[in-house]
């Protein structure tokens, strides 16, 4: 029996599981191994789609199926392969031409269950597929025909407000959730998805008691992961909104996070259960 028996863990990835320069501190990684070690399940619940959260495993390798596409999925690394998903449906490119036609400087990917598509591009996309060392796929939205699982709308930090407001706005908000995931992505999801709903399939799928469930986060796309995690911890340079829907509050992500609270939950000194 290990002290971790019977644990998952779910971290969110940039500003919270790396450093803000893209690093997974050494702290971290031995942290991760020893939770593992002891009988803990270890995994990812971010925005990234596959192919671009396994450029990580060359660090660190989760042993429970990741929740990605922001919640719109959970994907078995071992297998190659995706255990649940949502999609679009086809009516979203409805909203893509809303958004296109109204801002000439939107970027914008569509992303399906294995592919990024470039389908308008700008400085914060190709400065998107240069970090994730994603494929040349640059393709109109309107000619993508596989099934569209979300849509990234990026522009430069001082402008996303004005994407926001127009969606917002718009009436496309009682058919599809929006949630702002990095200062230069606001994303296009199925209904109701987020990491926090992904948190709760992926704990069905393994059967873990969903008290038994750790979400650590910091941005907006976080909320729900650490709202409806057992155990809901903010790092120290998380937003407002998620340090209020968090049940703690552990060190900033260049302090070693992970680190920060596996030894807490190890000490007693977070309580994994409510």
């Amino acid at each position: 029996m290990g002290i971790f028996d019977g644990l998952l863990l779910l971290s969110d990835l940039d500003d919270t599981l790396l450093t803000t320069d893209k690093r997974i501190s050494e702290e971290n990684t031995r942290a991760i191994e020893y939770f593992k070690s002891e009988g803990g399940l270890f995994t990812f619940a971010t925005g990234r789609v596959p192919i671009g959260a396994k450029l990580l495993l060359d660090y660190i390798r989760p042993n429970a199926p990741m929740v990605c596409f922001n919640g719109a999925a959970v994907y078995d690394f071992n297998d190659n392969k995706i255990l649940w998903s949502r999609s679009l449906g086809t009516e979203a490119v409805k909203v893509v031409e809303y958004i296109d036609k109204m801002f000439d400087f939107v970027g914008i990917e569509i992303c399906t269950a294995d592919k990024i598509y470039f389908s308008k591009v700008n400085n914060v996309v190709m400065d998107h597929q240069k970090a994730e060392k994603l494929p040349d796929n640059f393709l109109d939205y309107h000619e993508v025909k596989e099934e569209w699982i979300k849509v990234l709308f990026m522009t430069e930090a001082d402008r996303l407000h004005e994407i926001k407001e127009a969606i917002t706005a718009s009436p496309f908000t009682k058919d599809y959730s929006f949630v702002q995931s990095d200062p230069r992505f606001y994303e296009l999801l199925p209904k109701g998805v987020s990491k926090g709903e992904g948190l709760l399939r992926l704990a069905d799928l393994l059967g873990i008691n969903r008290t038994h469930t750790i979400g650590i986060g910091d941005n907006e796309n976080d909320i729900e992961l650490v709202r409806n995690a057992g155990t809901g911890i903010a790092v120290e340079n998380a937003v407002e909104e998620v340090k209020r829907v968090a049940d703690f509050i552990t060190v900033d992500n260049n302090s070693h996070a992970i680190d920060a609270v596996v030894n807490a939950i190890k000490k007693h000194e977070i309580s994994t259960e409510k």
